[in-house]
């Protein structure tokens, strides 16, 4: 027994330590990684249990290494689960504000408001976000300006590689055809005008 765990000792710590640069970044690695570096502890407890029992003739250490490696995996896989329910739920990823990632949006040079503002996790290291803004009224070309720069600030600042941003024009109820119309016409203008 005690041959064998030093062998899964060796083992398990090399996995460990191979996956250990890939954890920090995705959730499947790191679960893989604490279960490896789980199972390395779990097997230096068989050994010293192989120990105590093989010198003192006392199996009572078998039951105590046991409810400690018990112990171990529930305090290993607790993160792990925390993280997990919190992708599958979509929820807010770890760490981040709302409040500054809306602040951080109003920030861009044209953006006159933020409504409706939604940021999820879809996996590891995949962050989504939905938003309406508010514009003033300008081109169209100015309007895909400021969406492009919100863009870059909330994957420059925040991570989020994937956004569905509805740009609003200042004045302008969604439903009223007047301002739809108007747009419209302003962007036809612009066009001969090329």
């Amino acid at each position: 027994m005690i041959v064998v765990a030093v062998i899964a000792v060796g083992l398990n710590a090399v996995i460990s330590l191979w996956l250990r640069a890939w954890a920090k970044h995705d959730l499947n690695v790191r679960s893989a990684y604490l279960h490896m570096l789980g199972d390395a502890v779990s097997a230096l407890g068989v050994v010293f249990a192989g120990i105590l029992i093989a010198t003192t003739g006392s199996y009572v250490a078998d039951a105590v290494v046991s409810v400690l490696i018990g112990m171990l995996i529930l305090w290993s896989s607790w993160g792990i689960l925390k993280e997990s329910v919190n992708v599958l739920l979509e929820g807010i990823p770890a760490g981040m504000s709302m409040k500054e990632v809306e602040q951080s949006i109003g920030r861009v040079h044209g953006v006159l408001a933020v409504h409706d503002l939604h940021v999820w996790t879809v996996g590891s290291g995949v962050i989504c976000c939905s938003c309406n803004i508010m514009v003033a009224e300008q081109s169209v070309r100015s309007g895909e300006q400021v969406l492009r720069k919100v863009n870059e600030e909330l994957r420059h600042h925040f991570g989020i590689g994937h956004t569905t941003i509805q740009v609003e024009v200042e004045g302008c109820a969604k439903d009223d055809m007047y301002c739809t119309m108007q747009a419209l016409q302003s962007l036809h203008k612009a066009d001969h005008h090329h």
